[in-house]
């Protein structure tokens, strides 16, 4: 049978048998008495069968048996790599592997294993990947190579675990990053491993069948455990052509579970600022802040299903464009998750809708959390480290937009010799102008004229320096395209907190839906109030404006009606019951009229006044 055929049939036939087995897993697992209970610290609403990756194991275990035997040569095309002193070839090492993580994980779910016993397993899981070749082999030197890779392993294995806190996330990203590696692995031409990734990958789509929110069943430790082994060596399973460096050996991987990775480091990083234990259970994972800032279950798991597989698109155009054009595309997705976490961190709403004090907050004392923010609001060091690596990642863009390759190669000797300059002058110049004093909430466009002239006087200083330290080699286009670059990154990563804040007030599904009454003042100040307001949360979703005419708009991203039958019209298209208005003092006779004339021919609406006035207090004055 051709291999062509073979990787369709694969698939297929893990997406049948997964998807057909996940419900006799899951009546066998009520059977015994394995449902996962509701829980204070866990995100599910009612009782849940686990053990579903005993379907994802068998699933993908029979494809990979029908796929051998419709073409065995597919083995043979995993031999190629660095052998290693386990005789077992990659592809026995990666089911060997995974086979030990599913039994850790079946066990786990069974008795509760301590966290040591885990750890020991997953240890000894990863050593049967490493010994037999499959590693981070970047310094030659052999016990340290073994202690990066095993340190991989094992990370990417509990960071899957960790991953399967919401409905649906754990095997749709997986199944995600399964299907990227596939395509990467058919790029290089090693049907062998594509033939595993899309095995996975089927698997994976026939439990999220079964999975998807609202899920009827859990994969439970054996399937996460499973997938974070496989996917783990699965990455870095040897791939022709990979040169030893770092970013050459390590860039496609991280890029390709950065989901993953993203959410271990915020959870891992937020608990230990907020003294609590890193292993306890907790709904402050990347999900549930999503789902706390108001997206909803199922569209907090859609934001990080994009992300993972723009992650993915981003690890294989490394694959095929040039390596300096690949390290900025790198560099900006990692700018992005970077963001994104960090906006999530501070937002620590998910700790808060869980109820989950911290052991400082409970004491009285200020946590870890807070004394750092405090330090950093008086030296924003953090914000410095940000920008020292956008200056850097600007300049190097600079040199990639103004020199063609065959030019480039010549030029990176005066960019490595300049970078620390370009860094340390265009830091000084922010600082004097004063643009670390804004809070990224409130980024506008102030803000944003504020840190164009910072750019633009720190270009001038650099140019001023480098005319005196190294004036052969200044190349006055790559200075005109960093003050380009440098002031939309500089100016993008302080406006990302509010255009985040923004996105998830947007989609938000919390609150009683209205629609806003008034002109677009009136609008403007509704939109930004109801924002800050928790009782009563209310979510508008359209506005309708008397005073705009028939013609239909848009106004902040709201649909806007206008018109004598406007708020008619708004109610009969939303089915929305319910409206705000501003209540000025002298001010809304038409609107009201308005409401009025709705109330008496298409029936009842609850009406919310939006209360605005400014008062003199009596004795608050002091002597003049």
């Amino acid at each position: 049978m051709t291999a062509t055929l073979t990787l369709v049939l694969v698939p297929a036939v893990a997406v049948a048998l997964t998807a057909l087995l996940t419900p006799v897993v899951r009546g066998a697992a009520i059977a015994a008495g394995r449902v996962a209970p509701v829980q204070v610290d866990r995100w599910h609403r009612k009782p849940t069968a686990t053990l579903g990756g005993v379907a994802i194991f068998l699933g993908f275990g029979l494809a990979v048996v029908v796929g051998a035997a419709l073409a065995p040569g597919t083995a043979d095309a995993l031999e190629s790599g660095r052998p290693g002193p386990l005789p077992l070839s990659h592809w026995q090492a990666l089911i060997a592997a995974g086979s030990l993580a599913f039994l850790l994980g079946m066990i786990d779910d069974l008795i509760h294993l301590r966290p040591v016993s885990k750890l020991a397993g997953q240890l000894a899981a990863a050593t049967v990947l490493v010994t037999s070749g499959i590693g981070v082999w970047l310094t030659g030197i052999y016990a340290v190579d073994v202690g990066i890779s095993l340190f991989w392993f094992v990370g990417i294995t509990n960071a899957l675990n960790l991953l399967d806190n919401m409905d649906g996330l754990a095997s749709g990203t997986g199944a995600i990053a399964a299907g990227i590696l596939a395509a990467l692995f058919l790029m290089n031409g090693q049907a062998g491993l594509a033939t595993l990734a899309l095995a996975l990958a089927g698997a994976l789509v026939g439990f999220l069948a079964h999975n998807y929110p609202p899920a009827r069943i859990f994969m439970g430790d054996s399937g996460s455990l499973f997938l974070g082994i496989f996917l783990a060596g699965l990455a870095l399973a040897p791939a022709p052509g990979l040169s030893r460096g770092l970013f050459a050996v390590m860039a496609v991987p991280v890029l390709v579970l950065s989901i993953p990775i993203l959410d271990t480091t915020l959870v891992t990083l937020g608990r230990f600022l907020e003294g609590r234990s890193i292993v306890e259970g907790g709904r402050d994972h990347a999900s549930h802040r999503l789902a706390a800032l108001g997206l909803g279950e199922e569209r907090a798991v859609w934001t990080l299903w994009i992300l993972a597989l723009t992650g993915g698109v981003v690890g294989l155009l490394l694959r095929t464009a040039e390596r300096a054009l690949a390290g900025v595309l790198g560099g900006v997705l990692l700018l992005v998750l970077a963001l994104v976490g960090a906006y999530l961190l501070v937002e620590r709403r998910g700790d808060e809708e869980a109820g989950a004090g911290t052991a400082a907050e409970e004491s009285g004392a200020a946590s870890l959390y807070d004394r750092v923010l405090a330090f950093h609001r008086r030296i924003p060091f953090l914000a410095f480290g940000l920008d020292v690596m956008l200056v850097g990642l600007a300049y190097y863009a600079a040199y990639l937009i103004r020199w063609d390759p065959g030019q480039l190669q010549g030029e990176m000797a005066y960019f490595q010799s300049s970078l620390p300059v370009v860094v340390t002058a265009k830091i000084v110049a922010f600082a004097w102008v004063g643009i670390y004093g804004a809070r990224w909430r409130h980024f506008g466009i102030e803000e944003a004229l504020r840190v164009l002239r910072a750019n633009l006087f720190g270009t001038i200083l650099v140019a001023a320096s480098l005319l005196l330290l190294q004036r052969v080699g200044l190349s006055r286009g790559v200075l005109i395209v960093d003050f380009f670059v440098s002031s939309a990154l500089i100016a993008g990563s302080r406006f990302s907190f509010r255009l985040l804040e923004g996105m998830t007030w947007r989609f938000s599904e919390e609150g009683e839906a209205v629609i806003v009454l008034g002109p677009p003042a009136d609008a403007e100040l509704a939109l930004h109030e109801l924002r800050l307001r928790d009782r009563p949360r209310l979510r508008p979703v359209a506005i309708v404006d008397g005073g705009y005419g028939p013609a239909r708009g848009r106004f902040r991203g709201f649909p806007v009606y206008g018109g004598r039958h406007g708020l008619s019209e708004a109610v009969e298209e939303t089915g929305v019951h319910a409206v705000v208005l501003v209540d000025r003092r002298g001010a809304g006779t038409a609107i009201l009229e308005g409401i009025r004339q709705h109330l008496e021919s298409e029936g009842a609406l609850d009406v919310y006044a939006l209360r605005v006035s400014v008062e003199r207090l009596e004795g608050g004055a002091g002597p003049r």
